[in-house]
């Protein structure tokens, strides 16, 4: 009989007891270090604050109304007319243009001040709700209306772009410019309308929705950021509108 064995079996007990503490106590230490980096934040710092890059983005929506008695003929019938919304730089080439130099050659008319074009048609009744992109460096939108029988400059009609959002703010809210009110605030969702009656079109300043009540076979055109032939057309009639 070995006497010793007892011995070293109790040995070995002892041995394992104190491995199974001293692992019990790491995983506590660890704890602890967690805990106080977690309190003190000193062993993850931080990562730095991240600027918002400003929203320079802009969509413009533009309601077009039409007359049922536009671009009338010698017999007083009315016809469809033609109408191209061009993104200029600034306006002292068209203002100064000829009906006949933006018929056939508007791009050579308006040079480095075009910067995008796009045309459609348009029928008596129409209501055009036409949304794009506004680009950066223009600065006003016009209309023109190719009416067969044009007088003086009534084919032509002419929207200032508000300022271009440049912060987050201005970016929120449905009408942009943060809810304020004033046109010249940057905006980022603006809307205006053009009105079309007879052989004029104007941006507002004599007409108004409510003088358009027939205005009903709704039309949206989404307009895409290159410069168009003919805008692609989504045609259905408003809710309640008699097709």
């Amino acid at each position: 009989m070995n006497l010793r064995e007892p011995v070293a079996v109790i040995n070995g007990a002892v041995r394992v007891a104190r491995r199974g503490f001293l692992s019990i106590a790491g995983v506590g230490l660890a704890a602890v270090v967690l805990a106080v980096c977690v309190a003190s934040v000193a062993c993850f710092p931080p990562l730095p604050a991240q600027k918002p890059d400003p929203c320079n983005v802009q969509v413009l929506t533009l309601k077009i109304y039409a007359d049922e008695e536009i671009n009338p003929n010698e017999r007083e019938q009315p016809r469809p007319v033609a109408v191209r919304l061009y993104q200029l730089t600034t306006d002292t080439k068209i203002l100064n243009a000829r009906y006949d130099d933006l018929l056939l050659k508007d791009k050579d008319t308006l040079g480095d001040q075009l910067l995008k074009v796009d045309e459609f048609e348009i029928f008596p009744n129409d209501l055009f709700e036409v949304k794009f992109e506004r680009l950066p460096a223009a600065t006003v939108l016009v209309g023109v209306a190719f009416f067969h029988s044009p007088v003086g400059q009534a084919y032509k009609t002419f929207y200032e772009f508000p300022p271009m959002p440049d912060t987050p703010e201005a970016c929120a809210g449905p009408g942009g410019g943060g809810g304020k009110p004033d046109e010249k605030a940057p905006q980022a969702f603006p809307e205006t309308a053009f009105f079309i009656r007879g052989h004029k079109i104007d941006n507002g300043s004599e007409f108004e929705p409510a003088m358009f009540p027939h205005a009903t076979k709704f039309h949206r055109l989404n307009l895409p950021k290159a410069s168009s032939g003919r805008a692609s057309q989504q045609k259905f009639s408003a809710p309640g509108a008699s097709k």
